[in-house]
């Protein structure tokens, strides 16, 4: 997911147009800090399709890593939610590549470093036009589509292997290829005749 914070009417608002595997889709907001000077956010993210309820999101502005990190869900209410959910000032061509929250509390030096090296190796795949590089993409492209259209709105329903595939190529996605996989699911199903 990619989003821009901006300002909003109030004083303490902020909203945010934002692209993903759900589309494009708007985010609203506040902050607050709080008695240690920790800014608090949270967030409302709504999606223009019916298939997706609104999440919510409840966590904090660490200035030291440049991060929003927080827990997640369908309600929001959040006290009971193990969801995480973390938010870079990264571009998303490398965020692809980073690690996950779990690897970094685990051994962050080696998964820093892991990921500084896959970084380095995806830009010279996507500057160099590397055939590696568009195969990727394509077979993401390939397995993600028909998932997304089985998942949304119809065919059989997603096996346990069927749904690790997917949310196993969704991180290595970046926000415009996903909101481009996205649209071609919303295309297919435009375009099939459906019997209710």
């Amino acid at each position: 997911m990619t989003f821009v914070l901006v300002p909003a009417k109030g004083e303490q608002e902020m909203k945010a147009d934002a692209w993903s595997i759900q589309g494009r889709h708007t985010i609203t907001g506040s902050w607050s800090r709080n008695e240690g000077g920790v800014i608090q956010i949270k967030l409302k993210m709504t999606f223009p399709v019916a298939f997706s309820a609104p999440k919510f999101f409840n966590g904090h502005f660490d200035p030291e890593r440049d991060a929003l990190t927080g827990i997640w869900g369908c309600s929001a209410e959040l006290e009971n939610s193990k969801d995480k959910l973390e938010c870079r000032r990264i571009p998303p061509n490398y965020l692809t590549v980073y690690p996950s929250i779990k690897d970094i509390s685990d051994n962050k030096p080696r998964s820093m470093w892991r990921f500084a090296i896959a970084a380095v190796r995806n830009d010279v795949r996507r500057d160099h036009w590397s055939w590696t590089y568009f195969t990727q993409r394509r077979d993401a492209r390939k397995r993600i589509v028909p998932l997304v259209v089985r998942d949304r709105y119809f065919g059989p329903p997603l096996g346990d292997e069927d749904t690790q595939t997917m949310y196993a190529i969704l991180p290595t996605l970046t926000s415009a290829d996903a909101c481009f996989y996205s649209s071609k699911a919303n295309h297919i199903r435009a375009h099939t005749w459906v019997h209710e």
